[in-house]
């Protein structure tokens, strides 16, 4: 075989295993619980019992579906910025506003994600309404294809941010590469 040829087959059957690899860790599928994590103080699993237990809030939301046209549907859960106080953001005191700094992704079992930025969430910021949403308006869970949790974001005309069978929340720096 010639070193191009060679290379080729490297590269090709990288990209295979590659590909391979992002399949096996990302099936999708339903999710029973999700891992809160990155920089905070206290990470934390949750499931369905134990978003349960905490204060909730209602939300209707009205968004623009690829698939389904307009939809408008209640939800109920914790507000993503609750978990977030519990979990208590790390922030460097000798950074001036580094709160402003911090984002949130949440991802699901198919590696779809969506960001938030964490001041959009703080009162004195954006104030936006976003939850884990758990449960409908008539107390029934939500459906398989949403799994146990989903990411609700009030205000969006797309449901793009909308994400289900969320697996993870992950806190994230600006400056850095984690």
């Amino acid at each position: 075989m010639t070193p191009c040829r060679a290379a080729g087959a490297i590269a090709l059957a990288t990209l295979l295993l590659t590909g391979a690899a992002q399949a096996q860790s990302c099936p999708g599928g339903f999710s029973d619980g999700f891992r809160l994590k990155g920089h905070v103080k206290t990470p934390a699993t949750f499931k369905l019992a134990d978003l349960k237990k905490l204060p909730s809030s209602r939300v209707t939301v009205t968004y623009f579906s690829g698939s389904a046209g307009l939809v408008t549907k209640t939800y109920v859960g914790v507000p993503l910025i609750d978990l977030l106080n519990a979990a208590e953001v790390k922030t460097n005191p000798s950074q001036r506003n580094d709160i402003l700094r911090k984002y949130v992704s949440v991802r699901a079992t198919d590696c779809y994600e969506s960001v938030i930025a964490v001041a959009d969430l703080l009162p004195n910021f954006g104030a936006q309404q976003v939850l884990i949403a758990y449960q409908t308006e008539d107390g029934d869970a939500l459906d398989k294809s949403e799994g146990m949790a989903r990411l609700i974001v009030a205000g969006d005309k797309q449901g793009g941010r909308l994400v289900s069978n969320v697996k993870a929340v992950l806190v994230r720096s600006s400056d850095s590469d984690d």
